[in-house]
């Protein structure tokens, strides 16, 4: 789909800027109760600090290492109204329950769910214990799907909510050696994406969902992904592939953390909710073409693009065309 409205190329951003400075939304999310998964890493501190400055009551999961004891003073320091830490499996339902059962006793409510825990490992396909495919699947994609999936009858409940998935660029290209991770992220992409749909036809528009790439940031996961010992373990001909990935992840964990506090508030609800946002994109220029993004649904969304003028709506331009050679089938 094409569009005659005037473009112009968003600013790329690596670290705070000031349309989503810390100063213009502290307390925007006062008394809000955000479920932080995966809260013990680079990512989710940075957005649990995020949250923290705009008022929210944080429940923060981790499940084998708990998040530093100097989180939950950073948090209360910032000004966060309350701070629980929780451990959760995410892969398992029995532990979303829970979590969620958890979080409804403390605080009798779920405002914001930010589904950040992730597995990311490096290896050939062909050669991946399938256990450990269908766990990275698991923490990716069905523990995000658990939580949204018990969230969102309160969300239209009370006719307000928010979902916003840490999915990652590797859900919008294909990168080899990384299949579980970029399968499970694409997935993670279209599930917000046929959510915020059913919340849109059912007309509530204070449900709003999104899936974020959350920039290049060097946290643990990434820096294991790519230690030498694992990239020394792959076919020789794929090493050099992967030989300086770790110098492009260089931007700030509290950029994705500001970035989800402004969607959070509802700032780009009118035209991003249900797509995916890569935050190195400055959110000020992007919002400002809100026109542009209306009249173009393959804006900011995983689309197919097919030659000439072949669109993926199902019926091509001038409608179907009898074949022009007719031939036997045998036996029919």
């Amino acid at each position: 789909m094409t569009t005659n409205q005037t473009q112009f190329t968003p600013r790329f951003r690596t670290d705070i800027y000031p349309f989503i400075h810390p100063s213009k939304f502290r307390g925007s999310l006062q008394d809000k109760v955000t479920i932080i998964t995966g809260a013990a890493g680079a990512i989710g501190q940075g957005l649990a600090e995020s949250f923290a400055v705009a008022g929210a009551k944080l429940v923060l999961t981790y499940n084998n290492t708990p998040p530093p004891a100097e989180l939950k003073e950073r948090c209360v320091r910032f000004g966060t109204a309350g701070v629980e830490f929780v451990k959760c499996n995410v892969a398992e339902l029995e532990g979303c329950e829970a979590l969620v059962k958890q979080a409804l006793d403390l605080y009798g409510k779920v405002d914001i769910l930010i589904n950040n825990a992730g597995a990311n490992g490096l290896g050939p396909m062909y050669a991946q214990d399938p256990r450990d495919f269908i766990h990275d699947m698991a923490v990716n994609f069905n523990g995000p799907y658990y939580l949204m999936r018990l969230l969102v009858p309160k969300f239209r409940e009370q006719r307000s909510g928010c979902v916003l998935n840490i999915a990652s660029r590797a859900g919008t290209v294909t990168i080899p050696y990384s299949t579980s991770y970029c399968a499970s992220k694409a997935a993670l992409i279209n599930l917000t994406a046929c959510t915020q749909r059913e919340m849109d036809v059912e007309e509530l528009q204070d449900v709003h969902l999104y899936s974020l790439h959350p920039g290049g940031i060097k946290s643990a996961m990434t820096l294991k992904k790519y230690a030498k010992d694992s990239v020394a373990s792959l076919p020789p001909q794929a090493q050099a592939f992967f030989t300086n990935t770790l110098d492009v992840y260089n931007d700030s964990p509290y950029l994705n953390g500001m970035v989800c506090v402004a969607l959070a508030t509802g700032v780009g609800k009118r035209v991003l909710r249900g797509r995916y946002f890569d935050v190195g994109q400055d959110l000020e220029d992007v919002l400002a073409q809100g026109e542009v993004l209306k009249a173009n649904p393959d804006l900011y969304s995983l689309h197919t693009s097919f030659l000439g003028e072949l669109t993926n709506a199902g019926l091509p331009p001038g409608g179907y065309h009898a074949e022009e050679v007719k031939f036997d089938f045998p036996g029919f």
